[in-house]
């Protein structure tokens, strides 16, 4: 009996851990795919695809994007909804501020 509650608490363990990492992985292709596919961006237009979890955020799921052109801009991407994948808001790594106007890959 001991053996079996072990077991069960190892498995209520890992089943949360194994949700996020399988979540993060599945928004982290959606964006890829929708960015190679739907946006027509070349593989190595994208320098680095990041997926972010925060446990007590809203949403808790989302993809930070960097191109190979624009090193210094985090673009933040939502995919929570396969219908509706987009760009939610962007950022500069080292704090300064850019206008829309000045970014290669914003789109609203």
């Amino acid at each position: 009996m001991k053996k079996f509650l072990t077991v069960g608490i190892i498995i209520m363990l890992l089943v949360p851990f194994c949700t996020v990492h399988i979540k993060k992985r599945l928004y982290e292709k959606r964006i890829e795919n929708y960015l190679i596919e739907d946006m027509s961006y070349p593989k190595e237009a994208i320098q680095s695809i990041a997926r972010k979890w925060h446990f007590a955020g809203l949403p808790s799921y989302w993809v930070n994007v960097i191109f190979s052109d624009e090193t210094n801009v985090v673009y933040t991407y939502f995919a929570h909804d396969k219908d509706h994948l987009g760009q939610f808001e962007y950022h500069t790594i080292n704090g300064s501020t850019l206008s829309p106007k000045q970014l290669k890959h914003f789109k609203r």
